[in-house]
């Protein structure tokens, strides 16, 4: 009996080290799964509120500042339906790979829903924002175009409050015939988001 527990005890630590290994690999790749839009590969809206609530609290900590961008693509159901959604489906595709080539590593951009992409820019001025989203903007590819809002946090709003004039400078941009940047006013004391 003895000698058979010498053989066992090994193999029964080996297997339960084996099912540790691969519980640790299917976790990993669910928390990855869970945070990336399948579509596009990009981080979805979740992974992004969670990177920006990581970076408001670097901005309270160090006084750095940290703006934020919205980035709709113009007509794109008429680019759907001129198309048809396979070719809408490459072009999100295509607009994340390009966008992440003229962003700076520290920025991430994140399929935020539909034909929307959100991006954080740390330690970005609102006036520097402005000039990387131009830069993305000139990347959409397929000859569309795209309309973007920019807020810079203001070190007091709440997130709700930084993506709403992000959302409204988004709007301002449509109205005033899209393909085009709009930045968010600062809020003044006392005065809603907007």
């Amino acid at each position: 009996m003895q000698p058979l527990l010498f053989v066992l005890v090994p193999l029964l630590a080996a297997v339960l080290c084996a099912l540790e290994i691969h519980h640790r690999r299917a976790r990993r790749r669910l928390e990855r799964l869970a945070r990336t839009d399948p579509l596009t590969g990009l981080p979805n809206r979740r992974a992004w509120h969670e990177h920006l609530q990581r970076e408001i609290a670097r901005s309270m900590r160090y006084g750095s500042p940290v703006s934020v961008g919205l980035v709709d693509l113009d007509h794109f159901k008429v680019f759907n339906d001129r198309h048809g959604h396979q070719a809408g489906d490459r072009l999100l595709r295509a607009l994340g790979g390009e966008a992440n080539e003229r962003l700076r590593a520290t920025d991430l951009l994140a399929r935020y829903g539909g034909e929307e992409f959100a991006l954080i820019l740390p330690g970005c001025p609102i006036e520097r924002a402005h000039d990387i989203v131009e830069r993305l903007r000139e990347g959409v590819p397929a000859d569309q175009t795209c309309s973007a809002g920019v807020a810079m946090w203001d070190g007091r709003e709440t997130l709700d409050d930084l993506m709403a004039r992000a959302d409204t400078a988004l709007y301002e941009a449509k109205r005033k015939g899209r393909n085009r940047t709009e930045l968010a006013h600062h809020r003044r004391n006392g005065d809603s988001a907007g």
